[in-house]
């Protein structure tokens, strides 16, 4: 139920400030915080905890997602660019299998990708032009970006901690953004809103530290809420560097 207002207002946040801040506002844990908290709910903040460190390379992979998508866009259409960016993603997932990692190397680890990332990563090559979209469109983010929640939280309950981790930063939210403005907007439209969904990244390693901190000690609803204010603190931050 919380999926699909929050497709439908970030793609709202895209149409009203450009792809640059809407990018950045859909960066937020909308998708991968509820994941979590469900997780925390169904099976307990101590299991939730321990999916922070598989989380944590997981997000790399996401990082990879965007560059790979934002890199390849311009040369292919919205459909081989997603697929081969999701092959990025599980490359960094099936590495990630049985790789013992302290929360510190993790945190380490997706500063230094996500920054050098942002350096590396395409820049647009002409002005934002937003285009009027057809009426079809919210509601087919809104199906799309649900079932895939869905499907991730149900799965949750066979795959365990490691693979739950792993697939609670899956690029939902970035893939939904980056496929529909792709296919609707150009190459460009998409490099932008990927480069905004990725400044948001040092809030959303934020939010992941926190899980693995606070979670295990207070009442779940308490500590998600200590969340969600401290990762737009974080972000607030970022802002600035939009392009």
């Amino acid at each position: 139920m919380l999926m699909p207002p929050l497709i439908a207002g970030v793609t709202m946040a895209v149409r009203k400030w450009g792809e640059g801040l809407g990018g950045w506002i859909g960066g937020f844990p909308w998708v991968a915080g509820p994941i979590s908290f469900f997780i925390a709910l169904e099976h307990g903040a101590a299991f939730a905890a321990s999916t922070i460190t598989s989380a944590l390379l997981g997000s790399v992979g996401t990082m990879l997602f965007a560059l790979v998508y934002a890199t390849l866009s311009s040369r292919m259409r919205w459909l081989p660019t997603v697929l081969l960016s999701y092959g990025a993603f599980f490359v960094v997932a099936l590495l990630s299998l049985g790789r013992d990692i302290s929360l510190a190397a993790g945190v380490g680890l997706n500063m230094v990708v996500l920054t050098l990332v942002l350096y590396f990563f395409p820049k647009p090559k002409t002005k934002a032009d937003f285009k009027k979209q057809p009426s079809w469109d919210i509601p087919l983010r809104m199906l799309v970006a649900t079932l895939f929640v869905v499907a991730l939280t149900q799965a949750a309950d066979y795959l365990g901690p490691t693979w739950s981790g792993i697939l609670t930063p899956f690029p939902i939210m970035t893939s939904t953004l980056a496929v529909f403005t792709h296919s609707q907007q150009g190459s460009d439209a998409a490099i932008r809103i990927l480069y905004g969904l990725l400044l948001a990244g040092y809030g959303f390693v934020a939010f992941l530290v926190g899980v693995a901190w606070l979670v295990p000690q207070m009442p779940i609803g308490v500590a998600y809420g200590i969340l969600t204010v401290s990762t737009m603190v974080v972000n607030g931050i970022t802002i600035k560097l939009i392009r």
